[in-house]
């Protein structure tokens, strides 16, 4: 099958070739511009180095800064919309990315990313980490596949490089948009630009973004506040540098969640919604066993800030780039998204430096590079069930070491190949205590009081362990013609293995991928047609997944006790593999068509794991299930083996088709009117390791319109907008009741919303 999938796509790209051929030699892509009704250019640093996206041999998407703007999007889970291969959803206030279905359920403080987040170029470590980061940006790249040469930490099914937009030396400018819509939302953001000189300058930006609550009791609402300030020099002699303060505060209810199957179809309702509550409270087991309520407090109080400097400077035999980083995040929520209650306080802060070498001749591009990064979290986290529950108290701490290097030799003058290596040194350590807290039965006589008994079984975890691996990747590259490109890699990356708190083992080991890629990058038509494809061929190894999990919690006579946690563990490997085509079409100087498909099978080769009953009978899961004979935390409790082999991955529907059309009307005096559409198609998906058609999202369709007026000068303009036309109800998450089998919550993505929105620039 790899074979096959792999050649298709060669002998597709090179098919190609005759018809470009035809144009002769003709300029270079980077010449194009809007203004001869061409596609323009992106050029990117994904490769640290500039270079035009349609020249980067590697599988890579860019979405403009504007682009952003013009979607309302404001926080990470909206980012889905725009690349097919993601998925974003949120978990209480952690964020957790997919690509291709690789990626991280895990919502707590032990857990990492699977899909790198980077601002300018700086790691991101914290799943709650991208927020208050998406305003005044030049562009968003999308590297898929594992990164473990020129990013290597944790970048097993890629990376999320946002790029912020830069002082502009020599220049006064700057702009506000401001955006109003329904669920009173209020949106705004701003940017000012001002010139010391002609060779410094100073940059200030800022977000404020708030609407009302999605969910019929005040939840899924945002109340985000940041603000940026940047400062550049160049000397023009070689010598830049650009120092970065950030910082943003995200606020509000926070996420919800929605019982299912949505009661009767009524939608919408929010966790602590009465019809809500009332059908958990019907749900086995039921009173007078202990039970948890959903109430109205829910919170976000979360603050962000950091600091990020980037110093260059021209050695003659090469560039030195020096990026130091520090970044500071305090966590303080509750949730009831997940059916019960979590409240965590969480103080982390980090501390990055890379180093890199680089240097460009006509025959050889390479880099070579040392990366530091020096991580600390203080947490605590209670997670309430009534009738169980977990309080976790950790101290956590992660140093990471790496050297790397990348060349690009050419062999001739359209053909090259490609080699890079990487060296990590990661160390983990935890000091943590934890409380499993089960409910065992009622202070006798349990008529009329039923005053529950609920013990206190605590557990002293320490771990000191290291992670070190080499990663590579190998590739070729060929030039078909004067804007085609052909290119093949190899490349292999690593998830550092993630600890958890229990008695003996206590982290799980780390997870690898190996991704083998084919593609093409066509421009066609005198550059009015762009047409690229891949072909992708993944095997997962060691892949950890977080789920509810019993691990060692007391040891006894009569054997170990084991107790439920929210555990990192490695359960399986799985084969990846698909296509995924974009083609370009700017019909004419007003017309511009955008078209992005992707066909994606994913395949359980092994998923095994363990699943913790607080009650007693199976769990709920579309899978085989067999009982074991470990001993729970209470006389009901039962542990379960569960086999999924076979089964395709969560968060990876077979197909997603996004398509957008822009048409610009020219009226007199240089004035315009702009209408723009786009709609995103997708295939069935799973969204949790517990198949189950409750926690299944159907194929949908979702569409966005706008309509916009702009002065001739281009600084002003007015946009009235509609997103979800179709008020589509599309999951994004779910999530098993740990004490009531088959009781599924579910995470819903933004309902229809509309309104205006105006920006000025000056």
């Amino acid at each position: 099958m790899k074979v096959r999938l792999l050649a298709s796509a060669a002998i597709a790209a090179i098919a190609t070739y005759p018809a470009f051929a035809q144009e002769g030699a003709a300029a270079p892509a980077s010449n194009a511009t809007e203004a001869d009704g061409g596609i323009q250019d992106i050029i990117i640093t994904a490769q640290r180095r500039s270079e035009n996206l349609q020249r980067a041999a590697i599988p890579v998407s860019a979405v403009a800064g504007d682009a952003l703007t013009k979607q309302s999007i404001t926080q990470a889970t909206d980012l889905g919309k725009l690349v097919p291969s993601l998925q974003v959803t949120q978990g209480a206030s952690n964020v957790q990315i997919y690509l291709r279905g690789v990626g991280t359920f895990g919502a707590n403080a032990f857990a990492e990313q699977g899909v790198a987040f980077n601002l300018d170029g700086v790691y991101l470590s914290r799943p709650a980490a991208p927020a208050a980061l998406f305003y005044d940006l030049e562009r968003m790249e999308v590297l898929k596949g594992p990164q473990g040469t020129l990013y290597g930490r944790n970048a097993t099914g890629g990376a999320i490089n946002l790029v912020t937009a830069k002082p502009k030396i020599g220049e006064t400018s700057g702009f506000v948009n401001a955006e109003y819509g329904n669920y009173n939302a209020l949106k705004g953001s701003a940017a000012v630009n001002l010139a010391v000189g002609d060779i410094a300058a100073f940059r200030i930006s800022g977000q404020y973004s708030k609407h009302d609550g999605y969910l019929s009791d005040g939840y899924d609402d945002e109340d985000t506040q940041a603000v940026r300030g940047q400062f550049r020099l160049d000397t023009g002699d070689g010598y830049n540098m650009n120092i970065m303060v950030d910082y943003g505060h995200v606020g509000g209810m926070g996420s919800g969640g929605t019982i299912m199957p949505l009661l009767g179809g009524k939608g919408w309702l929010g966790p602590s919604d009465p019809a809500v509550i009332a059908a958990y409270l019907a749900t086995t087991p039921t009173a007078p066993v202990p039970q948890i309520m959903a109430k109205k407090d829910g919170y976000q109080n979360n603050d962000y800030v950091g600091v990020l400097g980037t110093f260059n400077a021209d050695l003659g035999f090469a560039k030195l780039t020096v990026i130091p980083a520090w970044r500071k995040t305090n966590l303080n929520f509750r949730s009831y998204a997940s059916s019960f209650l979590i409240d965590a306080r969480e103080n982390s802060h980090q501390l990055s430096l890379e180093s890199r070498l680089a240097n460009e001749t006509d025959k050889l591009k390479w880099v070579l590079g040392a990366y530091y990064f020096d991580e600390g979290v203080s947490a605590r986290q209670f997670y309430n069930q009534a009738s169980n529950g977990t309080r976790i108290n950790s101290e956590l701490d992660t140093a990471s070491y790496a050297v790397f290097g990348q060349a690009t030799y050419s062999v001739t003058d359209s053909f090259r190949l490609t080699g890079g290596l990487r060296y990590t040194s990661d160390n983990k350590k935890q000091i943590t205590e934890a409380h499993t807290l089960p409910f065992v039965g009622f202070v006798p006589p349990a008529f009329p009081n039923f005053t529950p008994i609920i013990l206190d079984l605590r557990t002293d975890a320490t771990s000191d362990v290291n992670f070190n691996k080499t990663t590579w990747k190998a590739g070729v590259e060929f030039d078909a013609g004067p804007r085609s490109l052909l290119y093949a890699t190899v490349s292999t990356g690593f998830k550092s293995g993630i600890l958890y708190s229990a008695l003996g083992q206590n982290y799980s080991a780390p997870e690898e991928l190996t991704a083998y890629t084919v593609g093409s990058k066509n421009r066609f038509l005198d550059n009015k047609v762009q047409f690229n494809v891949e072909a992708f061929y993944w095997k997962y190894k060691n892949q950890q997944i977080s789920h509810l999990a019993p691990v060692q919690v007391a040891s006894t006579p009569g054997g170990p006790i084991y107790g439920p946690v929210f555990k990192t563990e490695n359960a399986g490997a799985a084969t990846i593999y698909g296509l995924e085509a974009e083609a370009v079409w700017q019909m004419s100087r007003h017309d511009r068509l955008n078209v992005n498909v992707q066909y994606l099978r994913t395949k359980y080769d092994d998923l095994r794991y363990q699943a913790y009953s607080a009650t007693g009978p199976a769990p709920v899961i579309g899978c085989a299930v067999t009982p074991t004979t470990l001993i729970g935390a209470s006389a009901d409790a039962r542990i379960y083996n569960v086999d999924c082999t076979g089964r395709p991955m969560p968060q990876a529907p077979r197909w997603s088709f996004n398509a957008g059309y822009e048409r610009n009307f020219e009226l007199e005096g240089g004035h315009k009117i702009i209408f723009a559409a786009d709609t995103r198609i997708e295939s069935a998906r799973f969204l949790s390791i517990d198949y189950l058609n409750l926690g299944r999202q159907g194929s949908y369709m979702m569409s966005n319109a706008r309509l916009t007026y702009e002065t001739p000068s281009g600084n002003f303009s007015l946009t009235a907008f509609i997103n979800n036309i179709e008020n589509e109800m599309v999951f994004s998450n779910s999530f098993q009741s740990p004490v009531k089998p088959g009781l599924i919550y579910n995470q819903i993505r933004p309902p229809r919303t509309y309104g205006v929105r105006g920006s000025v620039r000056f």
